[in-house]
């Protein structure tokens, strides 16, 4: 009887500590939530001809609760389009394996490219932006990626920079 009080007691301590330590972390979020935006630099609505150069501002920003490891920025260039430039204000993050990026901090870009491929037959609109990977853990995904749609105007053809 002894010992059933005692092995009683022991699992109901126990019992009791694990609920203490998983029912604090039950509703916490953790990792680190990044959120990239991309915006077209131009008059009016994202558009461009042939030859054209098109510009993208875009913020990364991590909304927390942790630091974000290996926090990598990267460009989204659509077939239409040929890299121009890639500028960060920290160049960490614009290059592998990244950088670490404080809850609450962000991290500017630009993005410049050239319309350079425009066969007939292709649609006028076409989606280019930022995407953002992390080695750390992201509880929302959804933000990790800002597209920007983008109208190409003027005649179809191939342009190649001299």
């Amino acid at each position: 009887m002894r010992y059933a009080l005692v092995r009683l007691c022991v699992v109901f301590i126990v019992s009791a500590a694990l609920m203490s330590v998983t029912s604090g972390r039950a509703g916490a979020v953790t990792g680190a939530d990044l959120a990239v935006v991309a915006t077209w630099v131009g008059n009016g609505a994202p558009k461009a001809a042939l030859g054209e150069d098109v510009t993208y501002a875009i913020t990364l920003t991590n909304l927390g609760p942790d630091t974000a490891a290996g926090a990598l920025l990267l460009s989204i260039t659509p077939d239409q389009f040929n890299p121009v430039s890639f500028t960060c204000s920290d160049p960490s993050f614009c290059s592998e394996p990244g950088g670490e990026l404080a809850p609450g901090a962000a991290v500017t870009a630009t993005v410049v490219e050239v319309v350079c491929c425009f066969p007939k037959g292709e649609s006028r609109t076409t989606s280019a932006g930022a995407l953002v990977v992390s080695t750390t853990s992201d509880p929302d995904l959804l933000n990790n990626s800002a597209p920007v749609i983008t109208r190409i105007v003027g005649p179809y053809g191939f342009f190649f920079p001299g």
